[in-house]
């Protein structure tokens, strides 16, 4: 079953079945699976199509080992972690594995001479035969020795991997992956004690594993995978996991979809057994089977992508009322009622049939239910009735008469259809007119009439010979016809065989061109059937008991067909079929190989078998041909073709491997045996060194606390299996904490062609549409205002918790008094705040309607809330919710998909009463101090004085270099940014040429499309190239590196670049609109050749809003690291007594209080959980920080390599770099958590306050007044000279304070998550340059009048006056590569400008000022809108608006 198809289907069909996996916002998995060839596959070949890519087996095996600890970080199950490889599968899979890994090998050979013959220059490695992944390989016995490596490390090292079981089933255990895991969770769900609410989270890419999720019958049960999206995809796939989007998919949800799919059958009366939700179930997945599995084909003409599926339903539907019961009875097949619903099947096949034939003469004339009675032969001999011989009299002599006078001839009302018929087609070989006309009574009957006069061409010519002998021809052919009657039953049912004769033909041409048979051979069609018969009911004991038999297949390419002859099926001709399978054994490891893969993958088997597979003299050389047909087989996607290859002969095939077995060296003959699965098991009892599994590569473990013993399945002995809920299970709104249920509000659900757009594109199937009932009364705003300061749920299906501090309604805001508790008080809206509100209504029911499916009704109130943060530790230890507003969160929901309570509260998140100290920080504890001195560093708590602490701290002698904010100013100085319409006029080029140059640009050569761009920025993508591009608020802006390299381009290929410069606008160029033909193509090469020199498609590509430092920067810091710690002091124990509780910080803690740190690029932090890929204490540097949905991730470069570790994007020296979110890591250069003693308070020197101009709304902070300010008289200071801005004077970067709406709130911080204004570090962005900085060596004087004198940029001249702010000053004081900073992140700069610390003069806001020459109103500062005046820019040598930062 094709999973992009099935998955697509099944979530457009049921749209709110997967949700985006949030932090700390998904349920509590008790179980997490991993399927782990879907990982394995992404991390050594990720699907790549391209003949030159290359990875090394270490960087794989890595890839793996992250890919695996993201997945558990995730989820962090809570009892059992269970991987799973395939091993060697059943000869029912064998099949399709041998199909897939031809096609696989030819595709990559086909791929591989097409770029030898493209002159693509092929790496010396040998690429990666992505067919080694299949049991038995010298790559998978690799790849188990590093996994029981890497789980042994965590085991030992990960406080998260300790308490929980570890379970391996490695590829020498037989069995498919994902049916390794469905065997464990059926034994243990027959188990007497087992867990009624059992939480399963199971990874993988397979389809199957949905079915295979839904036949456990536990509610409580995800499917994890990446984001899935089809069409042209705006972004290339991020380097790190931390920035790979993850989905669950809830299959309690779709349990409730089906639920209401079939909810007719629930009605009463409609069946005559009970209903029972988990037999349909059951039957869902026998009806998915018909459209294709991995084991046998799709029914044919049964396709998922046009409505198989739907079809099936819709049978069902109509047949299971008439019978007595279900048809799959725990995955035993009830062949009667498999009859009937193959019976109603049928008539779906005639459909198929008639649509084939739609465009055939003989099927046209029988959708008009024309009768067939007269025949046209090959000899064009007519038949007629009794009937129309006489009307051909009576029309005979109305013809032969037409001198007579009469015009026109009526024949009776009574005329039946066919002899209508008969007069229209007599009338036209005749030239005669016909109607229908009503006569006196009311009455319709034909009437024939001679052509007037003038009517055609031939009028008056219709007497001449030539007509008449015409005419005389027909009648004699008319009057030679053969007289039969025959009744109009007679008539249909020779029209019914008709029509069965051709469907027979088409269906005898179906088996012909498949099978090479017809359906005469009654042997063969029943032996087919069989088969078929015998699949259906082999996968399903597959999927609900395990292997029936190992050596049972499907031995056809194609299903046979539904419907058949003499009211006798096709697939019922294989009813009788024997469903008792053998057991017998699997095949093994080595036998695997060589009945899979084809002669281009041979160097992956052994090499005695080689002969077997290429030699002419091989008995067996048949099973691997090396060209074959693809069969698109009614399919559209090429990956979905029939790959037409020999099935394998087991016992020809074992005979040929028995004469080489002997020849296999020992290491070969151990990789062809089974293993057992292990579990790893965590003991403080054990301490072993563990040897390195890849010297060289990884380290040994030089304190190994795991033990490896067999895993040993639950026991059946005495039980069966349980097929059903178990007894106590929650469901519905009673489910668990964090599993999603749509009845937690009331509906109802009914399939429309509704349009919904889960995939980028509205859907044109149907879609089961829920629509919310008594949402009238939910959305009352008096119903909503009852919920202000209270907690509720919102985000419906996927609920979480939040806390109400405004409802609003179209006009007013309503929020609680201050003073008056429990009062409300409206606050109007304005005619602007009016229509925002009402798009934002509109938005929020469009974004049900159309993503989710759901109608929830118009929006008459919305509820706005702050989000539960998670928790946070209080100083004296006790945890407590927090409320905040999240970047990137909704915080405005409809009140109608609000709901107040839940029934199953998430235990994660319930406040807990401090412990006494020696309670939560027992003696032995390890933790971090946040102490003024030595914060940051490790401790160990030793004993307990009252409510204090002694602890003996790791302490450092001497003051630790923090290197990082040096390096990183020292690199903003040395790195300007010009504005792209400066550097187009620097460069003399058109702004639209610098445009295309700077990113792709195309030109046609021999039809394809070559990319000449340099790609240093992609608008589209929002995409900038670190250390040559970012995008400023006016645009794009380039390094002095990147005007380097245009210079250049322009100097290297003048030529081409005048080309474009002669038609700027063009859209399609080709070689000779830069050079003549002769030379074109061997300068585009020289072009193409240039690039790659200068590695132009290489370059750090990171989002435009993210702060990174590039590749340059960073290999800085880390030499600076190993600097450091070759010169490390000597670290020291040293005791210190009388620790508080909130100076000491417990790795379990780290969630709950770093979480608010803010940070620059160049902070030098430690990591401080104790499970994760990053060791615990490991000191780093930030050097990239980017804004998720929910929280800011940093790229931390550590001081020292871990296994874990990545080279971020290729920006650092590989495991030594890693994604990691702001909780987890402790900021010690901006230390926020300081925890000071006495002694220390007294000795820092006292904060200067600040004047009452540097604060937010002239004079308050934001205490009583809330920042509306306080002004005090005094007196007017002298006018300023020169340009200077009222915003850097008054601290209003931001605007003003707090609006109404977060002055409401309960006294925090307002809605942009800032605290106190006075703890603000305001960015300092390019001036320009007529405003000269201190130290600014090129920096020229200025005169009073405001007159520039110029000096030079890059070389380039200044012209004339008036041209201050051109140029950005070379002591700007730019962060590199910084997008506009965001809340919590506070932006780096260095030697800030001084303006004198003195308020605004008087005269600020008169009008009609600012005639003087160089005078500026406009802030230098970015983000100042505060351009009133009449008087601004007037002057010769103002700041032109256009050029301002």
């Amino acid at each position: 079953m094709g999973i992009p198809l099935y998955f697509r289907w099944l979530s457009e069909r049921y749209p709110a079945i997967s949700q985006l996996i949030a932090e700390n916002r998904i349920p509590e998995f008790d179980c997490l699976y991993l399927d782990m060839n879907g990982i394995i596959h992404n991390c050594t070949h990720k699907d790549s199509d391209s003949p030159t890519f290359r990875l090394t087996e270490d960087k794989m095996f890595i890839a793996i080992f992250n890919y695996i600890e993201h997945l558990f970080g995730k989820i962090k199950p809570k009892k059992l972690f269970f991987m799973a490889i395939d091993g060697v599968a059943p000869r029912a899979k064998m099949n399709q594995q041998r199909a897939r890994r031809f096609r696989t090998a030819l595709d990559a050979e086909v791929a591989k001479e097409r770029a030898i013959k493209a002159g693509v220059e092929m790496p010396k490695e040998e690429a990666f035969d992505s067919n080694c992944i299949t049991p038995g390989t010298e790559f998978m016995a690799k790849l188990t020795q590093q996994l029981r490596y890497f789980i042994t490390k965590k085991v030992s090292e990960d406080v998260d991997w300790q308490g929980v079981e570890v379970v391996l089933s490695g590829h020498e255990v037989p069995g498919e992956g994902e049916h390794k895991i469905m065997e464990y969770i059926r034994m243990a769900k027959a188990q007497p004690d087992y867990e009624s609410n059992m939480r399963h989270c199971l990874y993988g890419l397979d389809a199957d594993l949905i079915m295979l999720g839904l036949l456990s019958h536990d509610p409580h049960f995800c499917l994890l995978r990446e984001e899935v999206t089809f069409g042209r995809q705006g972004q290339k796939k991020s380097k790190e996991l931390e920035h790979q989007n993850f989905y669950l998919m809830h299959l309690c949800v779709v349990r409730e979809y089906l639920e209401l799919e079939f909810q007719e059958l629930k009605e009463p009366g409609v069946l005559s057994f009970p209903f029972d939700m988990e037999h349909i179930i059951d039957d869902f997945i026998l009806m998915a089977f018909f459209v294709g599995n991995d084991f046998i084909p799709n029914l044919p003409k049964l396709h998922i992508n046009e409505g198989a599926l739907a079809l099936m339903f819709k049978v069902y539907k109509s047949v299971l009322p008439k019978g007595d019961g279900y048809i799959n009875e725990k995955g035993v097949i009830n062949l009667s009622r498999l009859e009937a619903l193959l019976d109603e099947l049928s008539d779906v096949e005639y459909r198929f049939f008639e649509s084939d034939n739609a465009n055939a003469n003989w099927f046209k004339g029988k959708l008009m239910a024309k009768v067939d009675v007269m025949k046209k032969e090959k000899t064009s001999h007519l038949v007629m009735s009794t009937a129309q011989k006489e009307i051909f009299c009576s029309v005979k002599s109305f013809v032969n008469n037409r001198g007579t006078g009469q015009q026109s001839l009526d024949l009776p009302p009574t005329l039946p259809a066919r002899d209508r018929k008969f007069v229209e087609d007599l009338a036209g070989s005749l030239r005669l007119h016909w109607k229908t006309i009503d006569d006196v009574e009311g009455n319709r009957h034909l009437r024939l009439e001679f052509p007037k006069s003038g009517d055609n061409e031939e009028d008056d010519e219709s007497e001449d010979g030539e007509s008449a002998l015409a005419i005389m021809r027909v009648m004699k052919r008319y009057e030679k016809a053969e007289v039969l009657d025959v009744s109009a039953e007679e008539a249909q049912e020779e029209m019914e065989r008709n029509y069965q004769e051709k469907f027979r033909n088409w269906k005898d041409d179906y088996y012909r061109t498949k099978f090479e048979w017809g359906i005469g051979d009654e042997e063969e069609m029943t032996k087919l059937a069989e088969n078929y018969v015998e699949g259906l009911q082999w996968v399903l004991y597959y999927y609900y008991r395990g292997v029936a038999s190992w050596g049972w297949f499907y031995g056809y390419h194609y299903s046979p067909m539904i419907s058949g002859d003499k009211r006798v099926l096709d697939v019922k001709k294989g009813l009788k079929a024997n469903l008792n399978f053998r057991l017998g054994q699997p095949f093994r490891p080595f036998q695997q190989l060589m009945g899979v893969l084809p002669d281009r993958s041979k160097r992956i088997v052994p090499v005695p078998y080689h002969e077997l597979m290429t030699s002419t003299d091989s008995p067996i050389i048949d099973f691997y041909p090396r060209e074959f047909e693809l069969d698109m087989n009614g399919k559209r996607m090429e990956w979905e073709a029939v790959v037409k290859i020999p099935f394998i002969d087991e016992e020809r095939l074992l005979s040929a491997m028995k004469t080489k077995d002997h020849l296999l060296t020992e290491a070969e003959r151990v990789r062809n045996e089974f293993g057992a699965t292990l579990k790893f098991s965590y003991s403080p009892d054990v301490d072993i060194v563990y040897p390195s599994s890849l010297v060289g590569i990884f380290p040994d473990i030089p304190h190994s606390h795991c033990v490896v013993n067999i895993f040993d399945l639950p026991t059946m002995d005495g039980l069966e299996v349980f097929v059903g809920l178990v007894d106590g299970v929650n469901l519905g709104a009673a489910a668990l904490a964090g599993f999603p249920s749509l009845k937690m509000l009331p509906h109802t659900g009914s399939l429309e062609f509704h349009g919904v757009t889960v995939f980028q594109q509205e859907s044109k199937k149907e879609s089961m549409v829920i629509t919310l009932t008594e949402s009238e009364s939910r959305t009352n705003v008096q119903e909503a205002q009852a919920r202000l300061g209270h907690r509720v749920y919102v985000g419906y299906p996927f609920l979480q918790e939040a806390k109400v501090f405004r409802v609003s309604d179209e006009l007013f805001d309503y929020v609680l008094s201050d003073s008056d508790i429990g009062q409300v008080i409206p606050v109007p809206h304005s005619p602007q705040e009016i229509e925002i509100w009402r798009k934002r209504a509109q938005r929020i029911e469009n974004t049900y309607s159309k993503r989710l499916g759901m109608i929830i009704g118009p929006v008459e109130s919305l509820m706005h809330v702050d989000m539960l943060k998670g928790l946070k530790k209080t100083d004296d230890g006790a945890t407590i919710k927090e409320y905040a507003q999240i970047p990137g969160m909704e915080t405005d929901y409809a009140s109608q998909v609000v709901v107040d309570e839940v029934i199953s509260e998430d235990q994660r998140f319930l406040e807990k009463a401090a412990l006494p100290l020696a309670e939560e920080f027992p003696e032995g504890t390890r933790a971090f101090f946040l102490g003024e001195f030595n914060y940051g560093r490790p401790l160990e708590v030793i004993r307990h004085e009252g409510n204090k602490a002694e602890v003996w701290v790791l302490t450092v002698l001497g003051r630790e270099p923090d290197f990082g904010q040096e390096i990183v100013r020292k690199a903003e100085l040395a790195t300007l940014y010009t504005p792209s319409y400066a550097v187009a006029r620097m460069l003399n080029l058109n702004a639209l040429v610098l445009s295309k140059v700077t990113s792709s640009f195309s030109v046609m050569v021999d039809e394809q499309r070559i990319n000449l761009g340099l790609n240093l920025k992609f608008e589209a993508k929002k995409l900038k190239v670190l250390g040559y591009s970012r995008r400023g608020p006016n645009g794009w802006e380039f390094s002095q590196k990147a005007i380097d390299l245009l210079q250049q381009y322009m100097v290297k290929f003048p030529e081409f670049i005048a080309g474009i410069q002669r038609k700027p606008q063009g859209d399609i160029y080709v070689p000779t609109d830069f050079y003549r033909p002769d030379v074109a193509p061997t300068k585009i090469k020289e072009i193409q050749s240039w690039l790659k020199s200068i590695e132009a498609k290489d370059f750090e590509r990171v989002p435009l809003e993210a702060e990174q430092l590039d590749s340059d920067v960073v290999k800085m810091i880390e030499q600076a690291a190993d600097a450091a710690l070759q010169n490390n002091s000597k670290i020291v124990g040293t005791k210190i007594k009388g620790v508080p509780r909130r100076g000491l910080l417990k790795p379990s803690d780290a969630e709950h209080r770093l979480g608010n740190q803010k940070f620059s690029l160049g902070d030098r932090v430690v990591y401080v959980p104790d499970s994760g890929r990053v060791p615990i204490a490991t000191r780093g540097t930030v050097v990239g920080l980017t804004r998720t949905s929910r929280t800011t991730l940093l790229d931390v470069v550590f001081d020292v390599t871990f296994m874990g570790g990545t080279s971020l994007g290729d920006r650092c020296s590989p495991f030594r770099g890693s994604t990691v979110p702001v909780s987890s890591v402790l900021n010690s250069t901006n230390r926020q958590l300081v925890v000071s003693s006495r002694a220390s308070e007294d000795k820092q020197p006292r904060k200067k306050v600040q004047q009452p101009w540097t604060i937010n709304g002239h004079g308050t902070s934001q205490g009583a007044l809330r920042g509306r300010g306080q002004f005090q008289k005094a007196q007017t200071p002298p006018p300023l000279r020169g340009s200077y801005s009222r915003a850097a004077v008054t601290g209003q970067l931001n605007g003003s304070g707090p609006g109404i709406r977060e002055r409401q709130r309960d006294g925090g911080p307002g809605a942009d998550g800032m605290h106190d204004v006075s703890q603000r570090q305001f960015p300092v962005r390019n001036r320009p340059a007529s405003m000269p900085g201190p130290g600014d060596q090129r920096s020229q004087p200025q005169n009073s009048r405001g007159r520039a004198r110029g000096g030079p940029l890059n070389g380039s001249a200044s012209r004339g006056r008036g041209q201050a702010g051109m140029y950005p000053n070379r002591n700007g004081h730019v962060a590199i590569d910084k997008a506009a900073s965001e809340k919590g992140i506070t932006t780096s700069s260095s030697s800030p400008v001084s303006y004198s610390n003195v308020p605004p003069p008087a005269s600020l806001d008169a009008r009609g000022r600012g005639r003087g020459r160089g005078v500026s109103r406009g802030n230098i500062f970015r983000g100042d809108n505060d351009r009133r005046g009449r008087g601004t820019n007037r002057g010769r040598g103002a700041i032109p608006d256009t050029q301002r930062e």
